[in-house]
């Protein structure tokens, strides 16, 4: 076992990038990252997947009446918090720190009054119903190449974006992410902001927020922390459009 895997510190290291690890426990691991290598190296690495999840979704215009069915909602949780009582909207205690396994961290996360959390959750629910319903697109999935072993697939919506979805794919090399890139005719690979690593299976979906218009060809290889303006390490997987 290396010394990374004994650190007590390593289910923090993900919280801490979402900036979402509560007090004192954040103030904790911000001493330990002065004196941890394994830990800001891990930092590193994450830091680059929560960089471009922005990015990562389309952009879809909402309907104008989005607005008032979220605040119809919002006003009816409202309501039921003030029939419960000034009780109900507060925030629990926090427990005493105990380390509970891998997935420990879920426990540790900032604390959300309840109106906060429905709204944000309301929130999730109806962008996703926009995303999933609007405009009526149809996608177009191509079966491309990968390790022996590896499933790659790319769906291409009519709007011209894509997703790649990976499945039993290998890990990037130690200190590097996977980038995609897109392939025009002769030309040159041009990077994307598409950088991600795969889960412990291998899988892996990622959204390539830069359009496939023109493009011929979607590339992965693996590059350094921050992606690269020009591939720099092995090809790996892709896919033919035309």
């Amino acid at each position: 076992m290396s010394g990374h895997d004994d650190c007590r510190f390593r289910d923090d290291v993900g919280p801490w990038v979402l900036g979402a690890l509560a007090e004192p426990d954040a103030a904790a691991f911000a001493t330990h990252l002065e004196a941890c290598d394994d830990c800001r190296r891990e930092v590193a690495e994450l830091q680059v997947v929560a960089d471009v999840l922005p990015m990562a979704a389309p952009q879809v215009l909402p309907p104008p009446e989005l607005k008032s069915r979220i605040m119809s909602v919002v006003n009816a949780e409202a309501e039921l918090l003030r029939a419960a009582g000034p009780e109900a909207d507060r925030v629990p205690t926090p427990a005493k720190r105990e380390r509970v396994g891998r997935f420990g961290w879920l426990g540790r996360l900032r604390p959300v009054p309840a109106a906060a959390l429905a709204s944000a959750i309301l929130a999730v629910g109806v962008v996703a119903g926009v995303l999933a319903t609007g405009g009526g697109e149809s996608t177009t999935t191509i079966r491309g190449t990968g390790p022996s072993g590896a499933q790659v697939a790319l769906a291409v919506r009519d709007d011209e974006h894509g997703q790649l979805k990976l499945e039993h794919m290998p890990a990037p090399p130690d200190g590097r992410v996977y980038q995609v890139w897109l392939v025009s005719g002769q030309d040159s690979p041009r990077p994307t902001h598409a950088l991600f690593s795969v889960s412990e299976d291998g899988s892996a979906s990622i959204d390539i927020p830069e359009s496939l218009k023109g493009t011929d060809q979607v590339l992965v290889s693996d590059e350094p922390p921050g992606g690269s303006p020009a591939p720099t390490g092995k090809v790996v997987a892709g896919a033919k459009l035309s």
